[in-house]
């Protein structure tokens, strides 16, 4: 019998150490995308756009991670950019994202979508961002990436600017540089 108990505590301890490293990791995946939330109310409030893209509302478009939609609906909703409320929406179609959209973050998992994106937002003053090894090279503004266990991120200055969007002292200041 003791045995047994041993046995049935062994599996239980397992089990709990389990859960305890599954916790973690859905822990550090949460955190990562509260973080991505936080930076993009962060670039839609403290770049700026030119003055046809300040009228109606501030339009965010949240391609294939719905985590940091719902971190950043719960936090930013009811926030405005200067006047104009923000409209967010996430969607994992490229064909619904609106034309005359501010901000667009495409995750590592819509990769594949990030040309179909780019063409239909050329010429645009849409901030591109997304969040995979490379992505300044492939056109997008601004790319998450980790540097010794943060979220951080770097900024193509160029891009912006021809895109119309003039990027802000404090997003200057935070980025990583290249």
């Amino acid at each position: 019998m003791s045995k047994t108990i041993l046995k049935v505590s062994l599996v239980l301890l397992g089990m709990f150490i389990s859960f305890g490293l599954l916790a973690q990791k859905m822990d550090e995946s949460d955190t990562r995308s509260m973080m991505e939330a936080n930076f993009l109310y962060q670039f839609a409030n403290n770049n700026q756009w030119p003055s046809s893209m300040k009228k109606g509302n501030f339009k965010i478009v949240i391609v294939g991670n719905e985590a940091v939609y719902n971190h950043f609906v719960s936090k930013y909703k009811n926030q405005t950019i200067g006047l104009q409320p923000i409209e967010v929406v996430q969607t994992n179609n490229a064909q619904s994202i609106p034309v005359n959209t501010h901000l667009v973050f495409v995750d590592k998992t819509k990769k594949s979508d990030w040309n179909q994106i780019q063409k239909l937002l050329k010429e645009k003053s849409t901030l591109m961002v997304s969040n995979w090894e490379g992505a300044l090279s492939s056109g997008a503004h601004i790319n998450f990436k980790s540097v010794n266990g943060s979220i951080r991120y770097e900024l193509n200055e160029v891009a912006m600017n021809e895109d119309q969007i003039q990027p802000g002292i404090k997003i200057m200041q935070w980025r990583v540089n290249q």
